[in-house]
């Protein structure tokens, strides 16, 4: 069985994103190491429900970061993340009844879908966050006509300032 690592060939340049994924891989790499040692089916159970856990959160969180960037394609990579955890959720019921094989099964399919994963879907949205967090920090300047004493001058918080009274920067 192939192991699966992380490495920045599956980042998607987004560190929290990233983060997230290296600790899904390395539950995947802790479960396989179980399977692989003929662990007691306690240890492959409550290895699973971590690897799960993770992948919960770990969805939750890149759909909230896509809302609140409201990223175009987020209803397609939601459905790319509510058939992966469909998938994972019969893996994970044949599991809790004793099929060990299904952990193997599980281990497969995550090692195959999660950098195929990653390399796309993740990739096109951590390039979107990092556009739009960008775009949050862009200010525009526009000049004008006006005598500056005619103009409304305001900070970043967005307070009045008089600019001729504000120190200059050195």
């Amino acid at each position: 069985m192939v192991s699966l690592t992380w490495s920045t060939s599956h980042a998607v340049f987004v560190t929290e994103i990233d983060d997230e994924h290296k600790e899904i891989f390395e539950a995947v790499a802790r479960l396989q190491a179980a399977l692989a040692s003929d662990g007691p089916l306690s240890e492959v159970r409550k290895l699973t429900q971590r690897l799960i856990s993770c992948i919960v959160g770990h969805f939750a969180h890149e759909e909230r970061l896509m809302r609140a960037a409201r990223y175009g394609s987020l209803r397609w990579h939601k459905q790319r993340h509510s058939a992966a955890s469909k998938r994972v959720g019969q893996f994970v019921l044949r599991i809790e009844q004793g099929d060990t094989k299904a952990g193997v099964e599980l281990v497969e399919y995550l090692t195959s879908w999660l950098p195929e994963h990653a390399g796309l879907a993740d990739r096109m949205m951590g390039a979107f966050l990092r556009n739009h967090r960008r775009s949050m920090f862009k200010v525009t300047f526009r000049a004008g006509t006006k005598p500056m004493d005619a103009c409304a001058w305001v900070d970043v918080k967005g307070d009045a300032f008089d600019p001729q009274a504000s120190e200059k920067c050195s």
